[in-house]
């Protein structure tokens, strides 16, 4: 069964930073904190990690970073869906920046998430891109500008309401999550108070020394 997602929800995505034990370590303190809290955690890692931490976690949604949809066959080298869902993943992350596909592979991703209640989070840079998506209906679009990813500059109100809008004018029950840039907790409060439904850290959470008080700062942000 596809989880239910309360909001504001929050996601916490290390990337290829931390493998192993550190990411172990993190999956578990992200796990702590989400017990205290109403809010939904997805926690992102890349594949050879996730049934580890599915394993490891019970309050957070583990989420792969990527996904292909085209289904069983002779494809090679990206993630399944099948596969993933095998394991125990319920949610992934479609089209990130550093992870792109074509139009084709976004949609059929999509539609196969869906037919395996697996919550599809889809990656788009620009409203226009954001309106696109927001016509094949997944579950979540995260809107962050490409330029900013990984620069602790956030997305500025305009870009914010604009996407927000173009999704909404299309299909008011898409989940919309804005990204880039986040650093701390008022970046959270700010982006909640501005209308997103979530938001999520990066590589600035995985570079940090003292992870637990940031996750804790930022976790603050969503109340």
């Amino acid at each position: 069964m596809k989880p239910k997602i309360k909001t504001p929800f929050f996601s916490v995505s290390p990337k290829s930073y931390l493998i192993g034990q550190d990411l172990l370590d993190l999956a578990r303190i992200t796990d702590k904190l989400a017990e205290k809290i109403e809010s939904t955690i997805f926690f992102a890692a890349p594949p050879t990690e996730l049934l580890n931490i599915i394993n490891n976690t019970k309050n957070v949604i583990v989420t792969s970073q990527s996904a292909d949809g085209l289904g069983l066959g002779k494809g090679m080298g990206r993630p399944l869906l099948e596969s993933l869902k095998e394991i125990g993943v319920q949610a992934t992350f479609i089209n990130h920046m550093e992870a792109q596909l074509t139009f084709k592979e976004i949609i059929a991703a999509i539609n196969k998430a869906r037919d395996l209640e697996i919550v599809s989070i889809v990656c788009v840079d620009t409203a226009e891109e954001a309106r696109v998506i927001a016509h094949a209906n997944p579950d979540i679009i995260l809107c962050e500008p490409n330029q900013l990813i990984g620069t602790g500059q956030t997305s500025d109100d305009k870009y914010v309401h604009e996407t927000m809008k173009e999704i909404k004018k299309v299909n008011p029950n898409i989940l919309i999550m804005e990204g880039a840039g986040i650093t701390c907790g008022s970046d959270v409060s700010r982006i909640i108070k501005l209308g997103a439904d979530g938001t999520g850290v990066s590589s600035v959470l995985a570079k940090d020394c003292n992870k637990e008080e940031l996750l804790k700062d930022l976790f603050n942000g969503l109340k």
